[in-house]
């Protein structure tokens, strides 16, 4: 959910509509008039796209983690911020959950996430975030990027379904 102000101001442009109507005499033009005005203005506006889900079926699995550092893991997660540039947005997510098997066999997986960004799409230049919340600025071109990551314990996990969604917020100041 983002929490955006969003201003709009309507008026519609002129519309005509001209139809014919058959008389006994013949046709006589019959003529209805339709005027409205409008115009938007929209203060601000964000907008937040997933480009590419969390790989977590190919990272390796070390001492029952799965481990993806956000900024230099080509298994990450990508979303783009898109924005007036130069806006100050903070950014609020589920850091960590615990996610149970959905065939009811006790297994869990501990899953902490982390995020890191940059105002261009480029991984390697991006700094990791605040853990949970988070400060940016919109890049000059109406950009931001995220990368998202996880550490995932798989250590009481049993064969079974495990369902996450990842939950982030928008906020625009």
């Amino acid at each position: 959910m983002s929490r955006l102000r969003l201003i709009v101001l309507m008026i519609m442009t002129q519309l005509f509509t001209y139809a014919t109507a058959q008389t006994p005499e013949g046709y006589v033009p019959y003529q209805r008039q339709f005027s409205m005005q409008t115009t938007a203005s929209i203060v601000d506006n964000l907008s937040l796209t997933t480009i590419r889900d969390v790989n977590l079926n190919d990272p390796a699995t070390v001492d029952g983690y799965i481990t993806i550092v956000p900024n230099t893991s080509s298994f990450s997660g990508l979303m783009r911020i898109n924005g007036r540039p130069g806006k100050l947005v903070r950014i609020t997510y589920l850091s960590s959950e615990t996610l149970l098997d959905q065939n009811g066999s006790g297994g869990l997986i501990k899953a902490n996430y982390r995020i890191s960004g940059f105002e261009s799409d480029n991984q390697a230049a991006s700094v990791l975030l605040d853990v949970g919340e988070a400060n940016v600025r919109i890049g000059k071109d109406g950009v931001y990027f995220i990368w998202l990551g996880a550490r995932l314990d798989l250590n009481k996990a049993l064969p079974g379904v495990y369902v996450s969604e990842f939950i982030i917020e928008l906020e625009g100041n």
